[in-house]
């Protein structure tokens, strides 16, 4: 998934995972509202088991609302929608703290020193940067002290 070519650094890709996986708030309510009976908003969520819970208990209510025996599915589903209009700020809030940390944790790629190192290499080249500015951006990237004279400076 980490494109090495594209010139972002990790953070800044993970931001950009962040900002077009994360949910709405107001999605989640309108699917509520339009599709709750159905599970919409849990399957926009990503709460899968729980919507077709939902989705069933729908279909099994509405086909067998002629018998009476439909209430017996839709009043719980009634009920059950009724306490997710208070959760869902909650659920929408847990996903994306959980879609957070998981793309925190993704590992760094493991070029990407490399690819900081190379950066300097060229503003070295192109008089950009010194030699020793140079030699101390390559001891902090390889994870060296720096030299007493570095220090010094």
């Amino acid at each position: 998934m980490t494109d090495h070519n594209s010139g972002l650094s990790a953070d800044t890709q993970a931001l950009m995972a962040f900002e077009a996986n994360k949910k709405s708030t107001g999605v989640a309510f309108l699917l509520w509202f339009f599709t709750g009976g159905l599970g919409g908003h849990r399957f926009y969520l990503g709460k899968t088991g729980s919507a077709v819970g939902q989705l069933v208990l729908s279909v099994l209510g509405w086909v067998t609302i002629w018998f009476v025996v439909g209430l017996l599915f839709l009043i719980p589903l009634g009920i059950w929608l009724l306490i997710d209009l208070f959760l869902i700020s909650g659920m929408v809030e847990s996903h994306n703290r959980e879609l957070m940390l998981r793309l925190n944790a993704r590992p760094k790629a493991a070029g990407s020193q490399v690819d900081e190192l190379a950066k300097f290499a060229a503003l070295r080249d192109q008089g950009a940067i010194s030699d020793d500015e140079y030699d101390v951006q390559k001891r902090r990237l390889l994870g060296e002290s720096p030299t007493p004279a570095t220090v010094d400076a």
